[in-house]
């Protein structure tokens, strides 16, 4: 079965660009993933002897829960982040390995990497001292805090950025303590901030012939989804509280449940119009022809347990009232929307057809903006990238024998199967989906072998 996404026949509007990724986990591997969907050749710069954590099974499971004896070569989140790119195998520790690095920089457009600042400044490999060779060089350094400043070397993770940005100040439910919002929230953001910031320093090296370095600290990006918040320290107003699922500026919001397990049904209401239109639907539920927010929402919750959340969402919308069901992802995949706009991409992992997330727009014209293939297995192309770099035999040999370039890691275990009884009782999952090969069946594409 071909490596190639379905359906990527048609070139990127970024082909012809070289990027090396020296990144791991979320926020600059999904950066680069993207700018292989536009296609660009990503190379993905791996270590022999640690695994980038969604390699490793961090973040997510393997397909079936059945890693096998490479698992390393198919968790479904790092074939989500890694999508089309090349895996090239060097140990950074050794003089060797730099130099081949340093050699592949040259051959490059951009560079990404999330290292702390002290770890390319020890490689003498800043954006200073390999634009001396490469003056077209677009380096993006993606890091917690930036590289500048007291906080500079400080490590991050989602939850301490969160924290450091303001955001948790102000998510969480009246009376409890702050709360975090989601998964990696801030790697997203990061990363559609970088693919901004890159694009325009393309644009800046179309004009001027020069590269760029993009310093992109992380929690900076607070500022971005707390704009009420920061208006109102500035006007000298109250501050925003925590609010739960209580939507700034409507009368109503909330999330109720609905017939069936675990189904819910979003609701918010406006203005004046749509407190009508809900007091109307709901009157047979309610005692008072009047009622205030509380009395509305109780009862809402029960005229909607009585329905499925689409069929809420339904006579809900029908009325002018802004509603949607609370959609898990089987629920994405089936999605008539969705799949009318072709939002999941589809590649080979482990040969069968697998859904990844696609972009979030429909690209039309001459190019194509798609998944390009699947991630690539740890070291697949070790052969194919250094050889482009013209890498003669015998250097290669030395590169091998040294361990500077290896196509199994080292020192690593092969991933186990996840007990996901036990994550299920331990509340880290709410349930395991048995259906999803049926789910599957519905949506996938039929793929020809030539």
């Amino acid at each position: 079965m071909s490596r190639e996404a379905v359906g990527a026949d048609a070139p990127g509007p970024l082909e012809g660009l070289r990027v090396v990724d020296l990144s791991a986990v979320f926020a600059a591997p999904y950066m680069c993933g993207i700018l292989s969907d536009f296609g660009a050749e990503v190379i993905k710069v791996e270590p022999p002897s640690r695994l980038d954590q969604t390699r490793g099974g961090g973040f997510g499971r393997f397909l079936h829960n059945d890693p096998g004896a490479d698992g390393w070569n198919w968790s479904g989140t790092f074939h989500s982040l890694n999508r089309g790119k090349r895996s090239l195998v060097l140990d950074l520790k050794q003089e060797a390995g730099r130099s081949v690095l340093r050699r592949l920089v040259d051959t490059a457009d951009i560079l990404v990497e999330n290292f702390t600042p002290r770890v390319m400044r020890g490689w003498n490999m800043t954006h200073a001292e390999l634009a001396t060779s490469n003056p077209g060089l677009i380096m993006l350094s993606n890091t917690g805090y930036g590289a500048s400043g007291p906080w500079s070397g400080f490590k991050a993770q989602g939850t301490s950025l969160e924290s450091t940005m303001g955001l948790t100040a102000y998510s969480g439910y009246p009376g409890d303590k702050p709360r975090k919002v989601g998964q990696s929230y801030p790697d997203f953001l990061a990363t559609w901030t970088g693919l901004y910031a890159i694009f325009a320093a393309l644009e800046e090296r179309h004009r001027s012939g020069q590269g760029q370095w993009i310093d992109l600290g992380m929690y900076q990006l607070g500022s971005v989804v707390i704009p009420e918040a920061l208006i109102a320290a500035q006007a000298g107003s109250e501050q925003p509280t925590y609010a739960g699922n209580a939507e700034d500026d409507t009368l109503l919001s909330d999330v109720y449940a609905c017939r069936g397990e675990d189904a819910w049904v979003s609701v918010a209401v406006e203005d004046d119009a749509a407190w009508r239109q809900v007091v109307h639907i709901v009157r047979d539920h309610l005692s008072d022809d009047d009622p205030d927010p509380e009395q509305l929402g109780r009862g809402l919750a029960e005229w909607a347990v009585t329905r499925t959340p689409d069929e809420a969402a339904e006579i809900l919308q029908e009325h002018g009232v802004a509603a949607a069901p609370v959609a898990a992802v089987r629920d994405l995949l089936l999605d008539p929307q969705m799949r009318h706009r072709e939002f999941f991409d589809w590649v080979e992992i482990r040969g069968e057809i697998q859904p990844v997330p696609g972009t979030p727009y429909v690209w039309t014209g001459s190019s194509s903006v798609t998944s390009r293939a699947r991630a690539p297995k740890f070291g697949e192309d070790n052969e194919t990238v250094l050889r482009s770099l013209g890498v003669p035999p015998a250097e290669m040999e030395t590169l091998r024998r040294d361990a500077v370039v290896v196509d199994e890691p080292l020192g690593v275990q092969p991933p186990r199967p996840l007990d996901l009884d036990a994550l299920v009782r331990a509340g880290v999952y709410r349930e395991i989906a048995t259906d999803v090969e049926d789910v599957l069946a519905q949506v996938r594409p039929r793929v020809t072998e030539e």
